[in-house]
């Protein structure tokens, strides 16, 4: 269920401590400060309705909070209104019913469903629940009319209210009318009404009016009249820029006499700068909120992480304007958009921003399970108002969300290449993998003008000159010649299934896969030539355009793998037949994320050939699979391949496969490339010495393959497992201490042959090919490349290259690079040998590479002028920001519904598909089926609610409250909506523009409903006193960043700089070490510098486990969590740490010594300026008479006491200014402290 969290009162009492001992406690203040104070504040703060800060708080007197009621209406306007069952009767069912005999199929009682029309009206032994236009009849109405206990319903018990008398006419009212079940409001696809006629036209600015005025019209209410030009004018600058109008600003505005002055204003506001940065900045915060951003993990170290570029996407996202639809796809798939750029890849951190866990002990999976239902809970919060959460261990109790609706939606989310708990390290800046490099504003001009530079290097390089043309063509005509390399194109005789899809022949040689789409299958394909001699097998694999991905593969995604290709030759003449033995491979493409080589394909070991069609763009691949022998009969031969897709990737077949044979001469074979496995390592093993490692061959050294699956050492305690960090030419880490560790791969050839080896290691080594040692070093030296070369020799087909690394001490290491041969095939430029049109662009390009990497001395000498470049611009990436990012898994996980939401209890017989709620609709067969899929779908007109519950948040952003008041609940147990045609053409309208924000914000805000008095009108205040119906506009206070923001910049001291690490401003001293523990990267608050104390408070470094104090204090959340609405809360507290935080203090002195610097020597004038500065206007003349009594005892108070003048004005780190008496800068400091905590300043009027 959605939870509200308060603060623990540990927290709070060490904050309000330190606040206590902040700079107003160094020297207690005499009793005629605080008689001044209350002087001012009551001067300042005409009685009102309203729940703000005030010195009544501090001096601990009890403030009556405002009870939110419904709409009052009399008896005859109720029975003038027809009972709507979406707004009277479910929100009854779903608070009184619901719990015992709603959706939730676990707890319903008596086998009774009462939200649906089929089950609350079915026959039952003792009557129907619901007998449809008969009140009296119906078991309903007599339960809840009973007095007996044992009787009545809701049963005393269960902690449910009995129906009022209201709530009991409705009931009746509705069952005799029929008892329709309409559909729930928010789950219809929302209808732009026709803006209704209303008599008031002359007020009406837009749409909305007519809206909001023809609710207060049927009431008989005419609407209020404009606020003043002064009032709308800060309250527009403080909605759209977070911070208010300067005294010139406001006065430009006053002095424009144009008829569309205001609207100027507003295009000014939202689009010349700074006020747009300003504007991107204040509409970040909530979204922040929203995606729970925050620089910290949360859980056990709390550890610092770097995720700040994910908050500067979306700044800038909001600075430019992205559309929204957009903007939410990029973040919720960002990763999985087709060729994705690094800023696309950073929106998708915003499934990044959760709590994680780095718990020594904790389980990995229970933690995997947390982070995906973290994800599934904030996308149903964000995007769809639905507290989808509660479906995780029983179906949704209220709203019709199953359990298996919440597994299904989890399931986009639980396939993340991460770790379920991270290791714990010293650096607080680290991005958590997945993560990504983001080059820092400072080092961007530079970084742009090398890779400026590599680019225009990289194209000349990468054109060939005449020369280099004419030796590629000669180069490439050998391959033409039939004696070297001949094609053989075969007659398909059949091609079927194993598991039912449709195999069709098509005229250019192809089979289109279609029909059945089996999570496994094999393909069996007969071929029939005439050709002997035989050497290779090439496979293509086509792009199919009738496949919805458009790429190779038929998985949703558009990849493929293969798990093996078998072949055998029968003659046609006396029936003969063999096996054809494949035992080489190349592939043009070969996927890097994980062991996807193509010579996988070769042995059934669970390991796959994988083309990463999913992320490249669409194209072709190509494999070539070379026999031990040549093939082929006399008279004709049978052909018969077998492609197996017998793997955990479901579905991943090719679409559209090709197979063509090939002849390939001695001399061609003798110059292929070897092809290789991935690395592997087994280990470390333990030993008593060196001696005892060298002498003991462990087991994973026999066999001429790796035995993956063997388990190897005491008890079997090791065996292989996959090491993508080995790679070519670089040296790796292997474990630490005495042991001995093997680092391992299979080396194929199409050839006997022999190559060489370059190798290091950290210490000794011992190598063996096909189980027979042919290297041994016993030394102790640190790992330098190339320290050992090594000869071996291939048998034809596959090798076992096992290194033996053997550590006395310290950090082991490994180190290999293979000495290619001048005479060898690059494997590249094998493209070159493909059949016409058998090769992609992209594989061409490479084999381009590859020949001239290997015979132009031209691409030679200016691709090592390229790589000086590219090593100083690593240098410059090695320090550059990280940023955390999504990244899918190869091999999505299997999804099921887990047993009461444990992590270890998945239930086999509840295997749940990705989907999206049931009750809402189904994702389009051809969407991707994964988050880009999912990000679609919610961004679609099929989806009902999120453009509602998106304009609803916005509403509120301005209002104060939702059309909807429960911004994060459109469920049963949400409010009905005040306005639900308003809401419903702002959804639509808000679609309509091409999800415009800018345009939907500039609607709210020229319309008369914005710009209404917030005056409170006792008129409509007796019917509506929670002004509903938007009689006035609704006073709110302003929100924490806002609060502090605007004190630092009606000083002058806010630093308007977008972007960047985050910083540390002033923070009571001792705070994080209190919760923080031993050995956490955040035990210690460092203070930034200067700058850092002045930058706007959304860059402010948030620590979860101990939010920024003034924040929280003032009603922001932990961010633990997804927060879509604050609460507001009123606390002494606040005013403290008003008064008592350096950095309000300090903002009070340099607001102070701005009006003692002015030209006026006048106090009253001074005192106009600076309310007028922070209030946006003129005091009246009661609160400037308390002012000036109040700055005349400052005065008094502060020449009679020196010390504690400087102790005030001294609070925070800005130079004092020069030529100013400290008494008077003290009492001036004190005037300006009062304003800038006054109701006038922290409210929005």
């Amino acid at each position: 269920m959605s939870r509200v969290r308060i603060p623990s009162p540990a927290l709070l009492a060490v904050v309000s401590a330190s606040f206590f001992l902040a700079p107003f406690a160094v020297a207690p203040q005499h009793n005629l400060v605080f008689d001044r104070y209350a002087l001012v504040f009551n001067a300042m703060h005409p009685p009102r309705r309203a729940v703000w800060i005030g010195l009544s708080t501090l001096l601990g007197v009890a403030a009556l909070a405002s009870i939110q009621e419904p709409l009052r209406t009399d008896d005859a306007a109720n029975e003038a209104l027809a009972v709507q069952f979406g707004r009277d009767v479910r929100p009854i069912l779903s608070d009184r019913c619901f719990l015992c005999h709603g959706p939730d199929r676990a707890k319903q009682q008596a086998g009774l469903r009462l939200d649906s029309f089929e089950g609350a009206t079915a026959a039952r032994e003792h009557g129907q629940a619901i007998v449809p236009g008969d009140a009296a009849s119906s078991l309903l109405m007599q339960r809840v009319l009973s007095a007996d206990p044992k009787r009545a319903m809701p049963p005393h018990d269960s902690g449910k209210h009995a129906l009022t008398e209201r709530e009991r006419e409705i009931f009746s009212a509705w069952i005799t009318a029929g008892a329709p079940y309409d559909a729930h409001w928010s789950f219809t696809a929302p209808v732009k009404a026709v803006a209704p006629m209303v008599q008031e036209i002359a007020w009406v600015k837009n749409n909305v009016d007519h809206f909001t005025l023809a609710a207060l019209e049927l009431k008989g209410f005419k609407p209020s009249h404009e606020a003043s030009p002064e009032t709308l004018a800060r309250r527009l600058f403080l909605d759209l820029t977070g911070l208010p109008p300067t005294i010139a600003e406001l006065d430009a505005y006053l002095a424009d006499a144009r008829e569309d002055s205001y609207e100027r204003l507003v295009d000014r506001l939202l689009t010349l700068e700074p006020y747009r940065t300003r504007y991107a900045e204040r509409m970040a915060v909530p979204w922040l909120d929203a995606a729970r951003y925050a620089d910290t993990s949360g859980i056990h170290m709390d550890a610092g992480r770097s995720i700040w570029p994910y908050r500067d996407w979306i700044i800038n996202a909001y600075r430019t304007n992205m559309p929204f639809d957009q903007f939410v796809i990029e973040q919720l798939a960002g990763d999985l958009i087709p060729d994705a750029t690094i800023e696309q890849r950073v929106a998708s951190g915003f499934n990044r921003c959760h709590v994680t866990s780095d718990e020594g002990g904790a389980i990995n999976e229970e933690y995997l399970v947390e982070y995906a239902a973290d994800r599934t809970n904030t996308t149903g919060a964000v995007f769809l108002g639905l507290t989808v959460g509660c479906a995780r261990c029983h179906d949704h109790k209220f709203d019709p969300v199953s359990t298996e609706d919440f597994y299904s939606l989890f399931s986009f989310f639980n396939s993340i290449e991460e770790p379920g708990i991270y290791s714990q390290v010293p650096d607080a800046k680290r991005a958590l993998e997945p993560s990504l490099d983001i080059p820092s504003p400072s080092k961007a001009m530079l970084v742009a003008d090398l890779d400026a530079k590599t680019a225009a290097l990289r194209a000349t390089r990468d054109t060939p000159d005449d020369s280099e043309r004419d030796a590629r063509t000669t180069f490439e005509a050998q391959f033409r010649n039939d004696e070297l390399l001949a094609w053989v194109t075969p007659t398909i005789v059949s091609a079927t299934s194993s598991q039912g899809a449709t195999i069709t022949p098509q005229p250019d040689g192809s089979l289109v896969v279609s029909g059945a789409n089996p999570s496994d299958d094999e393909h069996t394909i007969v071929l029939r030539t005439d050709d002997v001699d035989l050497s290779a097998i090439l496979l293509e694999a086509l792009v199919d355009p009738a496949n919805p991905a458009a790429r190779v593969g038929r998985a949703p995604n558009g990849n493929a793998v293969l798990e093996s290709i078998e072949a055998d030759a029968t003659s046609i003449v006396t029936g003969e037949s063999k096996q054809i033995q494949l035992v080489w491979a190349w592939a043009d493409v070969e996927q890097e994320n994980g062991d996807y080589n193509a010579v996988n394909a070769l042995r059934r070991d669970g390991r796959v050939w994988a083309v990463n069609a999913h992320e490249l763009a669409p194209s072709q691949r190509t494999a070539l699979f070379l026999a031990d022998a040549p093939f082929g009969f006399e008279g004709g031969t049978i052909i018969t391949i077998k492609l197996g897709y017998r793997s955990p990737y479901a579905q991943h077949v090719f679409a559209r496969p090709r197979l063509t044979l090939a002849k390939i001469s001695p001399t061609l074979l003798q110059q292929l490339p070897v092809a290789t496995s991935r690395w592997y390592i087994a280990g470390p093993f333990p030993a008593k010495d060196s001696k005892e490692l060298y002498a003991t061959r462990f087991g994973p050294e026999e066999g001429a393959t790796l035995p993956l699956r063997a388990k190897f050492g005491a008890e079997g305690a090791f065996e292989y497992r996959f090491a993508p960090g080995v790679l070519e030419s670089s040296s790796v880490n292997l474990a630490q201490g005495v042991g001995a560790e093997y680092v391992a791969r299979e080396i194929f050839s199409a050839t006997d042959c022999e190559i060489e080896l370059a190798l290091s290691s950290d210490d000794g080594i011992v190598v063996t090919l096909n189980g027979v040692e042919v290297h041994r070093n016993e030394i102790e030296r640190s790992v330098a490349p190339e320290s050992d070369r090594v000869k071996i020799k291939l048998q034809k087909g596959a090798n076992a290259l096992v290194c033996k690394v053997v550590n006395t001490g310290g950090q082991g290491s490994f180190y290999h690079r293979a000495i290619e041969d001048s005479s060898d095939l690059a494997p590249a430029a094998l493209a070159f040998a493909l059949p016409a049109g058998s090769a992609s662009a992209s594989a061409l390009h490479a084999a381009d590479r590859a020949w001239r990497t290997k015979h132009s001395p031209r691409y030679l000498a200016l691709n090592n002028e390229l790589s000086t470049l590219e090593t100083q611009l690593g240098a410059l990436r090695a320090n550059s920001p990280r940023t955390m990012v999504m990244q899918e898994r190869m091999k999505p996980k299997d999804t099921f519904v887990l047993t009461r939401g444990m992590y270890d209890q998945p239930d086999p017989t509840r295997r749940v598909a990705r989907a999206v709620p049931r009750a809402l609709g189904t994702l389009s067969s051809e969407a991707p089926q994964n988050r880009l899929g999912l990000a679609q779908w919610l961004m679609s007109e099929q989806n009902p609610l999120t453009a509602r519950v998106t304009m609803n948040r916005l509403w509120s952003q301005f209002f104060g409250q939702g059309i909807v008041r429960t911004v994060e609940d459109f469920g049963y147990q949400g409010d009905w909506p005040t306005h639900p045609e308003l809401l419903d053409w702002l959804a639509v309208e808000f679609r309509e523009s091409g999800w415009n924000v800018d345009a939907m914000v500039k609607t709210i805000v020229m319309s008369a409903t914005y710009r209404q008095s917030s005056k409170r009108r006792t008129d409509i205040a007796a019917l509506d006193p929670d002004n509903r119906l938007l009689g006035w506009y609704p006073r709110a206070r302003l929100g924490a960043e806002q609060i502090r923001d605007q004190a630092l910049f009606v000083s002058g001291l806010l630093l308007e700089r977008t972007g960047g690490e985050s910083v540390k401003p002033y923070q009571p001293s001792g705070l994080w070490e209190e919760v923080a523990m031993q050995g956490s990267n955040t035990r210690s608050y460092m203070e930034g510098g200067d700058e850092d104390q002045y930058r706007r408070s959304l860059y402010t470094y948030w620590k979860r486990a101990v939010p920024p104090p003034t924040m929280l204090t003032l009603d922001a959340p932990t961010r633990e969590f997804c927060t879509t609405r604050r609460m507001t809360t009123n606390t002494p507290l606040q005013a403290l740490v008003l008064w008592n935080d350096p950095q309000f203090v300090e903002a009070a002195c340099a607001a102070a010594a701005r009006s003692l610097e002015a030209q006026s020597s006048d106090d009253l004038h001074r005192i106009d300026t600076m309310v007028r500065s922070i209030t946006g206007s003129t005091p009246n003349s009661p609160a400037k008479k308390a002012l000036a009594e109040a700055l005349v005892a400052f005065r008094t108070r502060y020449e009679s006491a020196p010390e504690d003048a400087k102790a005030l004005v001294t609070a925070g780190g800005s130079p004092l200014p020069t030529g100013i008496p400290l008494a008077e800068l003290a009492a001036w400091t004190m005037l300006a402290n009062t304003v800038l905590a006054s109701d006038a300043a922290i409210v929005k009027d």
